[in-house]
């Protein structure tokens, strides 16, 4: 069983490979195909790749995780079928994504100049929505020690419990709020890079952002989206020497993010949490403990244990959690057999309560939905990703933000269930364009230049970027 899981995972590694390559050479920008598959390779191939090395993976005792799905073993049959079928589905994914980032753009698509003060004033607004988000929780929260004190998961479901669909609103909009905000200090930073010419200031400033949200609202999801946007937006200009520093970093950066995740849920209670509890435990099984931690690597886990659930010991929902995206705005009374999202409804199914939630990738969803017949969603959310990059790319330089917003959003579509998603994706786009965040942001390039270098007599007589630029 082992040897033929290597095998497969080196088919999986060298075509997954190939088509990644292959997207970003015909890249020049952050596009949704670029999101989509780096998705895919930090929220399934990598903990998939984990599972195999490792032969499996057993959840720490310290977790609490109920016994019915905390153990993947590669060694038993058992999860043959489960490990089949998510290969089968990732290479159908990248099949279509081969195609899709085989077909060239006209020269120039989707190029401009990006006039970044205005940026700076997208991100600053997205920022001052947000603190004032943390003021209202903590207000309704009853105070700082109240919100101190109180589960970071919890906490919404109480005050949605208290203030009904007046809260629940608001929280869809500030999710869509911090979609944009990510977005856009993904594309600040990408400008940065590619231009090389990072302005510190003003990034340090995003990052100390992030950092507080994850402190008050104990959700790291936001600035992981924007960390893979910045990993591959070095990747894509070549900054060799921050990947390495990444990557000399990494060991700390894998512990802090997995301990995280442990802690976050009361933050007076750390010394007892389980993630510093699961320090105690041998070396190896720490760094695959934390790796598992860093990638969402349950997510995998859960997926193998529903596909060998779903339509023997759960029935299938049938397209139930996908209907949602179109029931979502009536009340409970009308549409009482509504099933909560996909996340919600694997916690109530696993661990027997309602009060967390429980990812299992896009795969899971599909399949708790439609069985074998759920491999094909991925590659049809692959060809959504070429159709919506193809379409802003020959926008020209009209929907840079709409392009970068849709790159975490993609991301986003492999780890959060399909209907809240794209549901957070349309309020985005909407938003950017009845606001018009994007007017003013981009200028076409053909007009602008950036000033000559000295000696570069050829680029002398053209006329420099805007000060603002």
């Amino acid at each position: 069983m082992r040897i033929f899981c290597f095998l497969l995972l080196a088919i999986l590694l060298g075509t997954y490979g190939l088509v990644l390559g292959r997207t970003k050479r015909n890249s020049t920008a952050l596009t949704p195909l670029l999101g989509w598959l780096v998705g895919l390779g930090f929220f399934m191939i990598a903990p998939l790749t984990i599972l195999t090395l490792n032969g499996g993976f057993q959840q720490p005792a310290v977790y609490d995780v109920n016994g019915s799905w905390d153990e993947v073993n590669l060694a038993s049959w058992i999860f043959f079928r489960p490990y089949l079928i998510i290969w089968l589905s990732l290479m159908l994914t990248c099949f279509v994504a081969w195609l899709g980032s085989s077909s060239r753009l006209p020269e120039g698509a989707g190029a401009g100049v990006i006039v970044r003060r205005r940026l700076e004033r997208v991100i600053l607004t997205a920022m001052a929505l947000t603190a004032a988000g943390w003021l209202a929780t903590i207000w309704l929260q009853g105070g700082v020690s109240q919100f101190l004190v109180s589960n970071w998961y919890t906490r919404n479901a109480d005050l949605a419990d208290h203030w009904g669909r007046v809260f629940v609103l608001g929280a869809h909009l500030s999710v869509t709020n911090q979609m944009i905000f990510t977005g856009a200090a993904a594309l600040y930073t990408s400008v940065g890079l590619k231009q090389q010419d990072t302005r510190a200031g003003f990034t340090l400033l995003i990052l100390f952002f992030f950092l507080v949200d994850i402190v008050i609202s104990g959700n790291r999801i936001f600035f992981a989206l924007y960390l893979l946007a910045f990993l591959t937006s070095c990747w894509l200009y070549r900054r060799k020497r921050i990947l390495a520093a990444l990557l000399v970093a990494s060991p700390v950066l894998v512990l802090v993010f997995s301990l995280w995740g442990s802690v976050r849920g009361n933050l007076s209670t750390i010394p007892d949490s389980a993630g510093v509890q699961a320090l105690e435990v041998e070396v190896g099984d720490r760094a695959v403990t934390h790796l598992m931690g860093v990638t969402e690597g349950s997510g995998v886990m859960m997926l193998m244990h529903m596909i060998n659930d779903f339509g023997t010991k759960f029935n299938y929902l049938y397209g139930g959690t996908y209907a949602r995206l179109f029931t979502f705005v009536l009340p409970a009374s009308l549409d009482p057999g509504r099933p909560p999202d996909f996340t919600t409804l694997a916690a109530q199914l696993y661990e027997h309560t309602a009060t967390t939630s429980l990812g299992s990738t896009a795969l899971g969803e599909a399949y708790g939905n439609f069985g074998v017949a759920g491999i094909l969603a991925m590659p049809l959310l692959t060809w959504l990703a070429v159709a919506c990059g193809e379409r802003i790319a020959r926008a020209g330089a009209k929907h840079t933000l709409m392009a970068a917003v849709s790159f975490v959003m993609f991301v986003a579509f492999v780890r959060f269930p399909f209907a809240e998603n794209t549901m957070t994706w349309i309020a985005a786009l909407l938003a950017i364009w009845a606001l018009k965040l994007e007017n003013g942001l981009s200028l076409p390039e053909d007009g602008f230049r950036r000033p000559p270098r000295p000696g570069n007599s050829a680029a002398a007589s053209r006329p420099p970027l805007p000060a603002d630029a």
